[in-house]
């Protein structure tokens, strides 16, 4: 998307707006303190490129992240949509709140000797050691109304296989492979070869499902969980249309790892029903159910991970015990366990932490076991419990096609239809044996 004379003369009807910051970026293209590309970007707009003169999102220190608005028209209709949604009193606007990124404004920045405006938005991976994201566009018709037909055309081309079967479609994600650490990126032109099966294998390789490693039950739920308030949203609301709007999923591989590592032993079972398909249109009672018992569960859960810290913290000082101590601890002794917090949370060998040699003549293997649990145990002690709640999101993004119904007596089923293929495929992925993590 490159900024042309044409769009940066069009851009000046947006210097006056409320709530605008102004930085300046030097023309030797540094940019500002505390300013970077945002590497988590994995769809629509290009990096930052200085050749191609190209603008993409940027994200600050303070966890926000820069939407460029390159096209003037398209990105004052986006910032009155969220601009509209700070002021409203609306219940279902009110509702919606809930489930977009937080809006902080616009921010104009001197960039490629241009005014370019931005909307200010939090980062959704703020506070992600290794953030996995997938941005998933939801509606089989991604065109708004006021669509020309040569661009009705274009649109239904794209990703076009996907869309005519799920009604959504994956523009593009990255994922940290939980056993290596690696990072791998698909973009829009993977996307677009996706067919129904290859939808289902990219979701795979997003949640780190492989044959050797089951789907993990509690990002599965926890996803679930976000994508259930959405579709009982857009059960309710009859107020506007979204075309072309995506859902961004996020999630920490680091915090993923953590709980692939647990003894799956004591992981909390789900309920039989869970694993039935709540997305029918006619199963809003049902799936308003199923939603208050995961809540019910999950506010359990956190009661007993309180609980189960006081134990942790009393149990810590094991680690500071002296290597002169650690002869103690041969195969005869009694181990000393640990509990570590968490609604899947085994018990812990602390004084395999303490012992300066191996059980198995096996030293490097037991020195990276070492460090791994030693590394669970200081994340799970140092970690708010709002942060290990708090290591999956979902938001709704991009608005720049949103209109008001026609028909305010009817459902979006354009959107409807494509989050509840996305739930039903996500939910298959709790139908697994029973040693899943």
């Amino acid at each position: 998307m490159t900024l042309d004379s044409q769009t940066d003369k069009s851009l000046c009807h947006l210097d006056k707006l409320s709530n605008t910051d102004l930085a300046e970026i030097p023309s030797n293209y540094g940019l500002p303190a505390g300013i970077s590309p945002l590497e988590s970007q994995v769809a629509g707009h290009p990096s930052l490129d200085i050749e191609r003169q190209t603008i993409g999102m940027l994200r600050r220190s303070d966890g926000c992240v820069f939407k460029p608005v390159v096209k003037p028209l398209l990105g004052k209709r986006e910032i009155s949509f969220y601009e509209n949604l700070q002021t409203s009193q609306d219940p279902v606007m009110l509702q919606l709140k809930n489930y977009v990124p937080r809006y902080y404004g616009t921010t104009e920045l001197q960039i490629f000797g241009r005014r370019v405006t931005f909307l200010t938005l939090k980062d959704i991976t703020d506070g992600m050691a290794e953030p996995c994201v997938m941005d998933i566009k939801i509606g089989r018709r991604t065109w708004d109304p006021l669509a020309t037909p040569e661009k009705k055309a274009t649109e239904e081309l794209k990703y076009a296989e996907s869309k005519r079967i799920y009604g959504f479609c994956i523009t593009g994600f990255q994922v940290y492979c939980v056993s290596s650490g690696k990072l791998k990126q698909f973009g829009k032109h993977y996307g677009k070869t996706l067919d129904a099966n290859g939808v289902v294998e990219a979701l795979k390789i997003f949640l780190n499902i492989s044959p050797e490693r089951p789907p993990c039950r509690q990002l599965i739920v926890m996803l679930l969980s976000f994508l259930w308030k959405i579709l009982l949203f857009f059960r309710m609301q009859r107020l506007f249309r979204f075309y072309s709007s995506s859902l961004l999923v996020a999630y920490d591989a680091k915090r993923l790892r953590h709980y692939l590592r647990l003894n799956n032993t004591n992981v909390n079972k789900l309920p039989s029903h869970v694993s039935t398909s709540f997305s029918s249109t006619s199963n809003y009672a049902t799936t308003s159910n199923v939603f208050k018992h995961t809540n019910d569960a999950t506010s359990n859960s956190v009661s007993s991970i309180e609980s189960n810290r006081n134990r942790t913290m009393e149990k810590a000082h094991f680690i500071k015990r002296s290597i002169s101590l650690s002869g103690e601890n041969d195969s005869s002794s009694k181990e000393k366990t640990l509990n570590r917090s968490g609604s899947c949370s085994p018990d812990f060998k602390v004084d395999r932490l303490c012992r300066t040699h191996s059980y198995v003549n096996n030293f490097d293997d037991d020195i990276r076991r070492m460090k791994e649990d030693y590394d669970d145990l200081l994340n799970e002690l140092t970690s708010s419990m709002k942060e290990k709640q708090n290591w999956v999101r979902i938001n709704m993004i991009d608005f720049t096609h949103v209109f008001p119904a026609e028909d305010q007596n009817a459902l979006d089923l354009n959107y409807l239809e494509g989050i509840e293929n996305l739930i039903k495929l996500v939910e298959m992925f709790l139908v697994s044996k029973d040693t899943t993590a």
